[in-house]
C-alpha cells in the first residue's frame, strides 16, 4: 500500500468514529409521552399540590426523569405543547 491509500483509510475511519460518537451523544435518551406524563404525575403527587413554583417543579422533574438540563427544557416544552402542564407567572400547574 502506498502512503495516500493509508491516509485515506485513516481519514475514513476517523470520520466514522466521529459520526458514531456524535450520534450517540445527540440521541442519548428517548422519552416517551407516557414516561413524561407519569413523571409529572409523580412530581405533583409527592408535593401534594396542583400548582408549584417552576424552579421546584423543574428540579423535581429532572430528578424523576434523570436527564440533562437541555433535555429537561425540551421535555418541559413538549409537556406544555401536549397540555400535560400549563405555566403562568413562574408557576407550573397540572394540565
Amino acid at each position: 500500500m502506498n502512503t495516500s491509500t493509508i491516509i485515506i483509510i485513516v481519514v475514513v475511519v476517523l470520520l466514522g468514529v466521529i459520526a458514531l460518537i456524535s450520534k450517540h451523544h445527540k440521541h442519548r435518551y428517548v422519552f416517551h409521552e407516557k414516561q413524561v406524563s407519569d413523571a409529572i404525575a409523580k412530581v405533583f403527587a409527592e408535593a401534594g399540590v396542583e400548582e408549584m413554583p417552576e424552579s421546584k417543579f423543574l428540579h423535581a422533574f429532572q430528578l424523576k426523569v434523570n436527564c440533562s438540563r437541555k433535555e429537561l427544557l425540551f421535555l418541559l416544552g413538549k409537556a406544555r405543547s401536549t397540555g400535560m402542564i400549563t405555566t403562568e407567572n413562574g408557576t407550573v400547574r397540572k394540565g
